[in-house]
């Protein structure tokens, strides 16, 4: 059981054994040191974190996630200058048909050399019902593998690829895969971004949270192509149980959103899933990205990681 009597400064109250916390008492826009460290620690402590009833621009949620890490600059319309801060809008009009940008079990931007730290996600309007986003915890699942599995898991290598989002021509397939389609931000299909669909990143299997030393099942959904040194026959049973693993329910929680709720969670060690089940209702939401670093385990120690937490963890 969680030990609530540690917070001094906040209100905390779990949304589930694994995984999510609500917080109360907070006003964000007006937070000072020894709030935001027992913040922090909620953080840490249950991987995502909600707040209500929050009143927040641009400015200020940008404000709050860069105590977190520095913040990364999202794409930028042609014409305008860079925003850390960026607006997420569905109209009421958008056919069901349209997919939303995360509807699926993922985490973020595992295809890159350093994936984002975390997330602040901030909801200015929300529909009347549906919207909702589910996070897993990747931490509980790995606690949750078999022993066989975990000695089986800890020297492998996860291949990672743009390439199993939006296929290999960017044009997209079957399931989960769609036709890679930036517009908005004027970035072209072309050779240099069928390059980087293209290109795989290696990371280990099995993470060691680089601020708790906690094991992490870095999973990440259709990310993860691949397995260093297995064809794709031998890696596909592998992907498909440990991505089917992650999301089992008892590793997740809920979050329904409202006009002033704020979702921060911690890219390292979640997967979420955007919901699409709200048609004939806008959602406009604003979304502040956090730097990350590469991810660490036994398999890929680096050179300044300590690995050592993820052994005695495990």
């Amino acid at each position: 059981m969680y030990d609530l009597s540690q917070y001094e400064k906040i209100r905390v109250e779990p949304l589930t054994a694994s995984t999510g916390a609500e917080i109360f008492d907070v006003d964000i826009a007006h937070i000072d040191d020894e709030i935001f460290a027992e913040i922090k620690h909620a953080f840490h402590e249950h991987t995502v974190i909600f707040f209500r009833d929050q009143n927040l621009d641009a400015d200020s949620l940008g404000a709050f996630a860069e105590r977190f890490a520095p913040l990364v600059t999202t794409y930028a319309r042609e014409g305008e200058a860079p925003n850390p801060v960026g607006r997420m809008h569905r109209a009421a009009d958008t056919p069901t048909s349209v997919r939303n940008l995360g509807d699926r079990w993922h985490a973020d931007q595992s295809s890159r050399e350093a994936p984002n730290m975390g997330v602040a996600l901030y909801c200015l309007e929300a529909p009347r019902y549906g919207g909702d986003t589910l996070f897993a915890n990747l931490c509980a699942a790995y606690e949750g593998l078999a022993p066989g599995l975990k000695a089986m898991c800890e020297p492998l290598i996860a291949l990672h690829s743009l390439a199993g989002i939006y296929g290999t021509d960017g044009r997209g397939g079957v399931g989960t895969t769609k036709p890679f389609s930036y517009e908005a931000e004027h970035v072209r299909l072309d050779d240099e971004m069928l390059e980087q669909i293209r290109k795989r990143i290696e990371h280990p299997l099995i993470c060691s949270h680089p601020e708790s030393g906690k094991p992490i099942l870095y999973v990440t959904g259709n990310h993860m192509v691949g397995i260093k040194d297995m064809n794709d026959l031998e890696a596909a049973p592998l992907l498909q149980l440990l991505n089917n693993h992650v999301v089992r329910p008892r590793f997740t929680c809920r979050f329904r959103w409202k006009k002033g709720s704020l979702a921060v969670w911690d890219n390292r060690c979640t997967q979420h899933f955007a919901v699409n089940d709200y048609a004939g209702f806008a959602r406009t939401m604003l979304r502040a990205e956090m730097a990350g670093t590469r991810p660490i385990g036994l398999a890929m120690p680096g050179d300044t990681a300590d690995p050592k937490p993820l052994k005695a963890a495990s």
